[in-house]
């Protein structure tokens, strides 16, 4: 399922995000004052196998940091924001122009941030 582009500023920065769930959860950045720059983050993962005929999406994880159990929900403006401010202050080089980014295990980018211990909260539906 795929969200409605939002609007988030960071830093006096505006930007519009979306996402879309299932087995994945993609997520999609872009400057507001700039389309030409597109980073997207793939979080791919593997649904449970209890029910074939379910159709099963993630869009919250429950990870660890700093010794804490704490849940990051993808789609929630506090977490977009978060991640947002990380890649604007430590990878800069994906603000760019040009082609898209694509960050294809955007695990990676969580561990970066201090989080681990990795697990898709799975929605189940019909």
């Amino acid at each position: 399922m795929k969200s409605q582009l939002r609007n988030i500023t960071i830093d006096s920065q505006a930007f519009v995000y979306w996402y879309s769930g299932g087995e994945s959860f993609t997520l999609n950045i872009c400057p507001k004052e700039n389309k030409n720059i597109k980073i997207t983050l793939i979080f791919e993962s593997n649904p449970p196998d209890e029910d074939p005929l379910t159709f099963w999406a993630f869009y919250s994880i429950t990870a660890q940091k700093n010794d804490l159990k704490t849940i990051i929900h993808l789609g929630k403006p506090k977490h977009i924001a978060e991640i947002i401010s990380y890649l604007m202050k430590q990878r800069k080089e994906l603000f760019t122009k040009g082609q898209p980014h694509i960050l294809n295990n955007a695990w990676d980018l969580l561990m970066e941030m201090g989080y681990s211990n990795f697990n898709p909260v799975w929605v189940g539906e019909w």
